[in-house]
C-alpha cells in the first residue's frame, strides 16, 4: 500500500503538469478575438471625464489583440481616476457596451451609449464616467467666432432686461469687448459688463462687481449657471 502511494504522488504530478500544458496549447491555439462593426467604431482618441469634467484622460483604442481584448493606450498615463490606473484591455459588452477591463480579467468600467459619440459608466462611491470620442468634442467644441454678435439677457422671453454686443474686439488673450446697448435694467447695468470670453465651453461676462457664467443650451440660448428655477437666459439675435 505505501509503494502505491509513492507511485501515485509523481503520477499526480505528471498528471497536473500535462493538464496546464494541454491549456496552454489550446489558449495558444485560439484565434485572435475579432472586432464587430461596433467596435471598429471605437478606434481611435476618446476621453474619459467625470460630470464636472474637471477630471479628464485621454485614451486611445487600438485594434491589436491582447490577453482579454484589445490594446488601449492612456498617453499621458491617466492619474485623474486612480481606477483606471489597473485597466489593461479594452473589449465590447453584451449591448455593445464598452468595457475597461484590468489584468486579472475584471471589468472596471461598463460603458452604455447614452447618445452618438458619448457613452457614460457609474462606479459605485465614485459617481459617473463619461467617454467621449474626440471628434465629437471637437464638433461641440464653441468658438469665439460663434459668439460674435447682438445678445440679449431675459428671464421671460417678452421681456427683455438688457441687450448686448458680444464684439470681436480684443482686450487680452482670448477676452473680447462688450458693449452694453442703452436701456439696461439698473440692477444688470450696474454690473458693468465689459469683456467676455469663453472658459471650459462655458460663456463668461465680466463685469466691475461681478462675472456670470452661461452654458449652452442650443447655438443661440444660454442659460445661467448654477441653474435655477428662475432662469436667466442671453438670446442671440
Amino acid at each position: 500500500m505505501a509503494m502505491n502511494v509513492v507511485l501515485l504522488k509523481p503520477l499526480r504530478v505528471a498528471l497536473v503538469l500535462a493538464a496546464a500544458l494541454a491549456a496552454d496549447a489550446v489558449r495558444a491555439q485560439a484565434p485572435p478575438p475579432t472586432l464587430t462593426d461596433a467596435g471598429k467604431a471605437m478606434l481611435g482618441a476618446w476621453e474619459i471625464s467625470n460630470a464636472a469634467k474637471d477630471k479628464i484622460c485621454p485614451l486611445a483604442f487600438r485594434s491589436d489583440a491582447a490577453s482579454g481584448g484589445f490594446k488601449l493606450e492612456f498617453d499621458p498615463p491617466c492619474t485623474a481616476f486612480p481606477a483606471l490606473k489597473d485597466v489593461a484591455v479594452w473589449s465590447m459588452g453584451p449591448n455593445d457596451n464598452v468595457r475597461l477591463i484590468d489584468g486579472k480579467g475584471t471589468v472596471v468600467l461598463d460603458f452604455a451609449e447614452v447618445e452618438s459619440g458619448m457613452y457614460e459608466a457609474e462606479r459605485r462611491g465614485e459617481g459617473l464616467f463619461f467617454l467621449r470620442s474626440q471628434a465629437a468634442i471637437r464638433a461641440t467644441t464653441v468658438r469665439p467666432e460663434d459668439v460674435f454678435g447682438e445678445w440679449t439677457l431675459l428671464q421671460e422671453i417678452d421681456k427683455p432686461l438688457c441687450k448686448l454686443t458680444l464684439s470681436n474686439t480684443a482686450v487680452g488673450e482670448e477676452r473680447y469687448r462688450i458693449v452694453v446697448r442703452p436701456g439696461c435694467v439698473a440692477a444688470i447695468a450696474g454690473i458693468g459688463f465689459a469683456t467676455w470670453q469663453l472658459e471650459a465651453n462655458e460663456l463668461m461676462l465680466v463685469g466691475r462687481t461681478g462675472t456670470w457664467r452661461f452654458a449652452e443650451s442650443d447655438p443661440t440660448t444660454w442659460e445661467r449657471t448654477p441653474p435655477s428655477t428662475d432662469p436667466m437666459l442671453l438670446m442671440k439675435q
